[in-house]
């Protein structure tokens, strides 16, 4: 590779995301980010072989119509290519380290009888739509059960369940990761009738989660459904952007996994690694905003939580638990 400082910086943009791919990375959303991020940065300096400070922190500058998680996307993206740069030896401009800005969502934490009153209004789902029924009753018990993020479990392919080894592939997840679920018993139970219901003739690229069209759903679909179903199960939602979400089942499952190990006395510091593993998550930092949200939640437990932190962390990014 020539590490001249030479090459256009455009040309280096390639090398990276052909680096990040060949190790595993899906990076299309930092392929789309750093090709609008050249073009823009080319117009103010032709030819550029680098990241300079002057067109780095013209590209930080937020839109007045822009959220601060965007920016920080941005921003994040452009840093990686800086960090490549150096890496193999040409000179390139950092954007120093930022506190994340908090998220102003709080979650929504579903409580035992809450989900009952959910899971029940989705067994009960009028529709003439026999696969959709189906569908409705096992979709949101898997996102809950499994901690699922609901574009994983829209992805799924009936490849990717394994129905004899009780297992749940996920391959389209954020941060480009694969991990392999085990499902709990109960659950695998209902996936098996759901199985023999509505996928029976499928094939093995089908979805696990078929639309009326023989494609399969949309988050936003997923959403329409949700709201409908919470409607039903008698659960106020208030609006767009305030919750519940779908997301919030995966949420509750975090904290309810943390309230269960508590009280079963379990190694909190080691429930963390196994859960940040489960959930897909970067790292194990982004499974501990969920120490503050469970001593909130459930305060009666945080003694013995406290016993085993000397600090409970403050949640103050809920952004990287999506």
């Amino acid at each position: 590779m020539d590490i001249t400082n030479e090459v256009p910086l455009r040309a280096r943009i390639e090398e990276l995301l052909v680096f990040k791919r060949s190790s595993g990375y899906k990076a299309d959303g930092l392929a789309k980010i750093l090709h609008r991020f050249i073009n823009y940065a080319e117009e103010w300096e032709p030819g550029l072989t680098t990241v300079t400070k002057s067109v780095a922190e013209k590209w930080a500058t937020m839109s007045p119509y822009e959220a601060p998680a965007n920016q920080c996307r941005r921003m994040g993206s452009v840093k990686e290519l800086s960090k490549y740069l150096i890496s193999i030896g040409i000179p390139a401009y950092v954007y120093p380290k930022q506190k994340a800005a908090p998220s102003s969502f709080t979650p929504y934490i579903f409580t035992d009888e809450e989900l009952a009153k959910l899971f029940n209004a989705c067994d009960n789902t009028k529709t003439p739509n026999l696969v959709r029924k189906d569908v409705v009753s096992l979709i949101f018990r898997m996102i809950y059960s499994c901690g699922l993020r609901a574009s994983e479990a829209l992805s799924l392919t009936v490849r990717d369940v394994d129905l004899v080894q009780g297992t749940l592939f996920i391959k389209d997840s954020k941060f480009g990761k694969e991990r392999l679920l085990p499902v709990h018993d109960n659950l695998l139970k209902r996936m098996k009738i759901y199985h023999s219901n509505v996928l029976a003739f499928c094939g093995p690229d089908a979805p696990f989660f078929p639309n009326g069209r023989n494609g399969a759903y949309t988050t936003g679909g997923l959403y329409s459904i949700f709201r409908e179903r919470l409607l039903a199960a008698g659960i106020s939602h208030g609006g767009k952007g305030n919750g519940p979400r779908v997301h919030d089942l995966r949420h509750t499952f975090a904290v309810h996994s943390l309230r269960k190990a508590v009280k079963n006395g379990e190694d909190i510091n080691s429930m963390l690694k196994y859960l940040s593993v489960y959930l897909g998550h970067s790292g194990v930092i982004s499974s501990e905003n969920y120490l503050q949200l469970t001593a909130d939640v459930y305060p009666d437990i945080i003694c013995k939580m406290e016993g085993q932190f000397d600090v409970i962390p403050d949640m103050e990014d809920t952004n990287e638990t999506d």
